[in-house]
Protein backbone atom coordinates (compact mmCIF):
# COMPACT_ATOMS: atom_id res chain seq x y z
CA UNK A 1 0.00 0.00 0.00
CA UNK A 2 1.12 3.13 -0.84
CA UNK A 3 2.12 5.63 1.83
CA UNK A 4 -0.57 8.18 -0.46
CA UNK A 5 -3.32 5.56 0.23
CA UNK A 6 -2.42 4.91 4.02
CA UNK A 7 -2.05 9.04 4.71
CA UNK A 8 -5.52 9.45 2.73
CA UNK A 9 -6.91 6.26 5.13
CA UNK A 10 -6.06 8.07 7.74
CA UNK A 11 -7.29 11.23 7.32
CA UNK A 12 -10.72 9.48 6.73
CA UNK A 13 -10.67 7.68 9.62
CA UNK A 14 -9.93 11.00 11.73
CA UNK A 15 -12.63 12.58 9.76
CA UNK A 16 -14.99 9.63 10.42
CA UNK A 17 -14.85 10.36 14.64
CA UNK A 18 -14.68 13.65 14.02
CA UNK A 19 -18.28 13.95 11.66
CA UNK A 20 -19.74 11.99 14.05
CA UNK A 21 -18.56 13.44 17.68
CA UNK A 22 -21.17 14.82 19.99
CA UNK A 23 -21.25 18.75 20.02
CA UNK A 24 -19.67 20.48 22.83
CA UNK A 25 -22.27 21.90 25.01
CA UNK A 26 -22.73 25.80 24.43
CA UNK A 27 -21.49 26.57 27.85
CA UNK A 28 -18.26 24.16 27.68
CA UNK A 29 -15.01 24.78 27.14
CA UNK A 30 -13.31 22.43 24.74
CA UNK A 31 -10.18 20.31 26.33
CA UNK A 32 -7.51 21.80 23.88
CA UNK A 33 -8.89 25.40 25.30
CA UNK A 34 -9.06 24.92 28.99
CA UNK A 35 -5.52 24.91 29.61
CA UNK A 36 -4.98 28.82 28.14
CA UNK A 37 -8.54 29.93 29.68
CA UNK A 38 -6.92 28.76 33.07
CA UNK A 39 -3.59 30.40 31.98
CA UNK A 40 -5.37 34.07 31.14
CA UNK A 41 -7.73 33.33 34.16
CA UNK A 42 -10.72 33.79 32.19
CA UNK A 43 -12.83 30.86 33.74
CA UNK A 44 -14.99 33.86 35.56
CA UNK A 45 -15.52 35.05 32.32
CA UNK A 46 -16.69 32.71 30.47
CA UNK A 47 -19.11 31.60 33.47
CA UNK A 48 -20.49 35.09 33.40
CA UNK A 49 -20.89 35.39 29.58
CA UNK A 50 -22.58 32.22 29.39
CA UNK A 51 -24.84 32.88 32.44
CA UNK A 52 -25.31 37.18 31.66
CA UNK A 53 -24.31 37.42 28.40
CA UNK A 54 -21.55 39.47 28.65
CA UNK A 55 -18.03 39.83 30.97
CA UNK A 56 -15.63 42.07 31.14
CA UNK A 57 -11.53 40.93 30.77
CA UNK A 58 -9.28 43.38 32.62
CA UNK A 59 -5.85 43.59 31.88
CA UNK A 60 -5.70 42.36 28.35
CA UNK A 61 -3.12 44.50 27.44
CA UNK A 62 -0.43 47.13 28.91
CA UNK A 63 -1.36 50.25 29.74
CA UNK A 64 1.59 51.61 26.84
CA UNK A 65 -0.81 49.64 24.46
CA UNK A 66 -3.85 50.95 25.40
CA UNK A 67 -2.50 54.55 25.46
CA UNK A 68 -1.14 53.90 21.67
CA UNK A 69 -4.74 52.27 20.92
CA UNK A 70 -6.46 55.35 21.92
CA UNK A 71 -4.03 57.71 20.30
CA UNK A 72 -3.83 56.24 17.00
CA UNK A 73 -7.76 55.83 17.02
CA UNK A 74 -7.97 60.08 17.16
CA UNK A 75 -5.94 60.52 14.86
CA UNK A 76 -7.00 58.05 12.33
CA UNK A 77 -10.72 56.43 12.41
CA UNK A 78 -12.20 59.49 14.14
CA UNK A 79 -15.00 59.77 15.14
CA UNK A 80 -16.29 56.00 13.15
CA UNK A 81 -13.82 53.84 10.74
CA UNK A 82 -14.36 50.41 10.03
CA UNK A 83 -12.03 48.07 7.51
CA UNK A 84 -9.06 48.65 9.97
CA UNK A 85 -6.82 45.74 10.42
CA UNK A 86 -4.62 47.23 7.88
CA UNK A 87 -4.94 50.66 9.03
CA UNK A 88 -1.98 50.75 11.34
CA UNK A 89 -0.43 47.40 13.17
CA UNK A 90 -2.29 47.89 16.10
CA UNK A 91 -5.83 47.11 15.37
CA UNK A 92 -4.32 43.73 14.02
CA UNK A 93 -2.76 43.44 17.20
CA UNK A 94 -6.03 44.01 19.35
CA UNK A 95 -7.62 41.52 16.83
CA UNK A 96 -5.09 38.84 17.87
CA UNK A 97 -4.98 39.32 21.44
CA UNK A 98 -4.63 36.10 23.03
CA UNK A 99 -7.18 36.39 26.28
CA UNK A 100 -9.61 37.48 23.79
CA UNK A 101 -8.84 35.35 21.24
CA UNK A 102 -9.27 32.31 23.96
CA UNK A 103 -12.79 33.84 25.41
CA UNK A 104 -13.76 34.32 21.26
CA UNK A 105 -12.89 30.48 21.06
CA UNK A 106 -14.75 29.37 23.96
CA UNK A 107 -17.91 31.57 22.80
CA UNK A 108 -17.98 31.71 19.05
CA UNK A 109 -15.81 27.56 18.52
CA UNK A 110 -12.83 26.75 17.19
CA UNK A 111 -11.57 28.46 13.88
CA UNK A 112 -13.96 31.44 14.58
CA UNK A 113 -13.37 34.73 12.20
CA UNK A 114 -12.70 37.84 12.49
CA UNK A 115 -16.38 39.43 11.62
CA UNK A 116 -15.42 43.77 12.13
CA UNK A 117 -13.51 46.09 13.68
CA UNK A 118 -14.91 49.23 14.06
CA UNK A 119 -13.85 52.79 16.50
CA UNK A 120 -16.62 55.07 17.77
CA UNK A 121 -15.80 58.67 19.86
CA UNK A 122 -18.32 59.53 21.60
CA UNK A 123 -18.70 63.34 22.89
CA UNK A 124 -20.78 65.26 25.55
CA UNK A 125 -24.54 64.77 25.06
CA UNK A 126 -24.08 63.33 21.18
CA UNK A 127 -26.95 61.56 19.97
CA UNK A 128 -25.43 57.87 19.39
CA UNK A 129 -27.29 55.87 16.44
CA UNK A 130 -27.33 52.59 18.40
CA UNK A 131 -28.45 53.47 21.84
CA UNK A 132 -31.65 51.85 21.76
CA UNK A 133 -31.47 48.09 22.97
CA UNK A 134 -30.69 45.63 20.47
CA UNK A 135 -28.76 42.44 19.60
CA UNK A 136 -25.51 42.66 17.29
CA UNK A 137 -26.49 39.39 15.21
CA UNK A 138 -29.39 41.24 13.95
CA UNK A 139 -29.76 39.68 10.98
CA UNK A 140 -30.01 36.04 12.49
CA UNK A 141 -33.96 34.74 12.40
CA UNK A 142 -35.37 33.85 16.24
CA UNK A 143 -34.90 32.00 17.74
CA UNK A 144 -31.53 32.34 17.99
CA UNK A 145 -29.24 29.22 19.10
CA UNK A 146 -28.65 27.93 21.81
CA UNK A 147 -24.72 28.39 20.47
CA UNK A 148 -23.41 31.81 19.87
CA UNK A 149 -22.81 33.18 17.07
CA UNK A 150 -21.15 36.34 17.06
CA UNK A 151 -18.85 38.01 19.87
CA UNK A 152 -18.04 41.86 20.28
CA UNK A 153 -15.14 43.00 22.23
CA UNK A 154 -15.31 46.82 23.67
CA UNK A 155 -11.32 48.01 24.05
CA UNK A 156 -12.37 50.59 27.19
CA UNK A 157 -9.37 53.01 26.63
CA UNK A 158 -10.93 55.52 28.99
CA UNK A 159 -13.28 54.39 32.33
CA UNK A 160 -16.26 53.20 31.74
CA UNK A 161 -19.33 54.50 33.40
CA UNK A 162 -23.25 55.58 33.24
CA UNK A 163 -21.79 59.57 33.16
CA UNK A 164 -19.23 58.76 30.82
CA UNK A 165 -21.42 57.04 28.32
CA UNK A 166 -20.60 53.16 29.30
CA UNK A 167 -22.18 50.06 27.36
CA UNK A 168 -25.53 49.85 28.49
CA UNK A 169 -27.14 45.77 28.67
CA UNK A 170 -29.65 43.38 30.00
CA UNK A 171 -27.98 40.72 31.53
CA UNK A 172 -29.28 37.50 30.98
CA UNK A 173 -31.37 38.81 27.90
CA UNK A 174 -29.89 36.52 25.46
CA UNK A 175 -32.08 33.85 26.89
CA UNK A 176 -34.96 35.47 25.24
CA UNK A 177 -32.67 34.60 21.97
CA UNK A 178 -34.39 37.33 20.25
CA UNK A 179 -34.80 40.82 19.66
CA UNK A 180 -36.37 43.23 22.16
CA UNK A 181 -39.84 44.69 20.96
CA UNK A 182 -40.01 48.18 20.45
CA UNK A 183 -41.86 48.13 24.01
CA UNK A 184 -38.87 46.24 25.80
CA UNK A 185 -37.03 48.82 23.86
CA UNK A 186 -38.35 51.62 25.78
CA UNK A 187 -38.86 50.08 29.20
CA UNK A 188 -35.11 49.31 29.47
CA UNK A 189 -36.35 47.01 32.24
CA UNK A 190 -33.05 45.61 34.17
CA UNK A 191 -30.75 47.64 31.93
CA UNK A 192 -27.18 48.15 33.67
CA UNK A 193 -23.89 50.08 32.45
CA UNK A 194 -21.03 47.92 31.78
CA UNK A 195 -18.84 49.82 34.36
CA UNK A 196 -14.83 49.19 34.52
CA UNK A 197 -11.47 51.45 34.06
CA UNK A 198 -9.55 52.10 31.47
CA UNK A 199 -7.53 49.14 29.80
CA UNK A 200 -10.48 46.66 30.33
CA UNK A 201 -12.72 45.38 27.41
CA UNK A 202 -15.91 44.94 27.79
CA UNK A 203 -17.64 41.95 26.16
CA UNK A 204 -20.66 40.73 25.01
CA UNK A 205 -22.81 37.69 23.11
CA UNK A 206 -24.35 38.25 19.83
CA UNK A 207 -28.19 37.34 21.10
CA UNK A 208 -27.50 39.91 24.03
CA UNK A 209 -29.78 43.35 24.15
CA UNK A 210 -27.80 46.08 24.44
CA UNK A 211 -26.70 49.94 23.69
CA UNK A 212 -25.57 53.07 24.69
CA UNK A 213 -25.81 55.09 27.69
CA UNK A 214 -25.45 58.88 26.92
CA UNK A 215 -22.12 60.63 27.79
CA UNK A 216 -23.17 63.38 30.37
CA UNK A 217 -19.86 64.78 31.49
CA UNK A 218 -16.73 66.37 29.77
CA UNK A 219 -14.19 64.59 27.66
CA UNK A 220 -14.58 61.67 25.10
CA UNK A 221 -15.45 57.94 24.76
CA UNK A 222 -12.83 56.63 22.77
CA UNK A 223 -13.72 52.92 21.58
CA UNK A 224 -12.81 49.85 19.40
CA UNK A 225 -14.73 47.27 18.32
CA UNK A 226 -13.51 43.75 17.52
CA UNK A 227 -16.11 41.48 16.28
CA UNK A 228 -15.63 37.36 16.28
CA UNK A 229 -18.06 34.72 14.35
CA UNK A 230 -18.44 31.48 13.87
CA UNK A 231 -16.91 30.15 11.05
CA UNK A 232 -19.67 29.20 9.36
CA UNK A 233 -21.24 32.78 9.55
CA UNK A 234 -20.41 35.60 6.72
CA UNK A 235 -18.12 38.41 8.04
CA UNK A 236 -19.11 42.14 7.99
CA UNK A 237 -16.15 43.17 6.43
CA UNK A 238 -14.14 41.54 3.86
CA UNK A 239 -10.60 43.10 2.39
CA UNK A 240 -9.08 42.99 -0.89
CA UNK A 241 -6.91 39.60 -1.51
CA UNK A 242 -3.82 41.67 -1.85
CA UNK A 243 -4.26 42.90 2.11
CA UNK A 244 -5.27 39.94 3.00
CA UNK A 245 -1.80 38.61 1.82
CA UNK A 246 -0.31 41.21 3.52
CA UNK A 247 -1.92 41.13 6.99
CA UNK A 248 -1.12 37.34 6.83
CA UNK A 249 2.36 38.01 5.79
CA UNK A 250 3.01 40.49 8.13
CA UNK A 251 0.67 39.20 11.25
CA UNK A 252 1.16 35.07 10.80
CA UNK A 253 -1.00 32.18 10.67
CA UNK A 254 -3.58 33.28 13.24
CA UNK A 255 -4.41 36.17 10.93
CA UNK A 256 -4.79 33.81 8.36
CA UNK A 257 -7.18 31.77 10.49
CA UNK A 258 -9.24 35.25 11.71
CA UNK A 259 -9.69 36.05 7.81
CA UNK A 260 -11.13 32.56 6.77
CA UNK A 261 -8.08 30.53 4.61
CA UNK A 262 -8.31 27.39 6.70
CA UNK A 263 -11.52 25.85 6.23
CA UNK A 264 -12.75 25.10 2.83
CA UNK A 265 -15.99 27.32 3.27
CA UNK A 266 -16.45 30.09 0.39
CA UNK A 267 -12.76 28.40 -1.52
CA UNK A 268 -12.80 27.72 -4.95
CA UNK A 269 -12.04 23.92 -4.04
CA UNK A 270 -14.74 23.75 -2.07
CA UNK A 271 -15.39 20.40 -0.07
CA UNK A 272 -12.61 18.92 -2.17
CA UNK A 273 -9.48 20.44 -0.10
CA UNK A 274 -10.06 17.64 2.99
CA UNK A 275 -7.97 19.02 5.47
CA UNK A 276 -10.13 22.72 5.47
CA UNK A 277 -12.98 20.13 5.32
CA UNK A 278 -12.12 18.22 8.26
CA UNK A 279 -11.17 21.53 9.78
CA UNK A 280 -14.63 23.65 9.36
CA UNK A 281 -16.51 20.00 10.55
CA UNK A 282 -13.87 19.35 13.47
CA UNK A 283 -14.26 23.46 14.40
CA UNK A 284 -18.13 23.25 14.54
CA UNK A 285 -17.93 20.68 17.21
CA UNK A 286 -16.46 23.18 19.87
Amino acid sequence: MSDVTSDMQEIMTNFSAVMHAPTLPAVGIAPDLAPRIAEFGLENNCRQLANEGYTVVQDAAPPEFLARLRQTILDKANPYGSLLADKDPIFAEAALNPKLCALAEFSVGGGFLLSNEATTVREPNEPSLDIDLHVDQAWVPAPFPEHNLFLTCCWATDDFTLESGATMVVPGSHRHRRMPTMAEVAERDGAIAIECPAGSVAVWDGAVWHGNWPRTIPGQRVVLHVSYTRLMMRPMESYPPEIEEQLIVEHGDHMAQLLGRHDFLAKPKGKSDFQGFYNAVANSRA
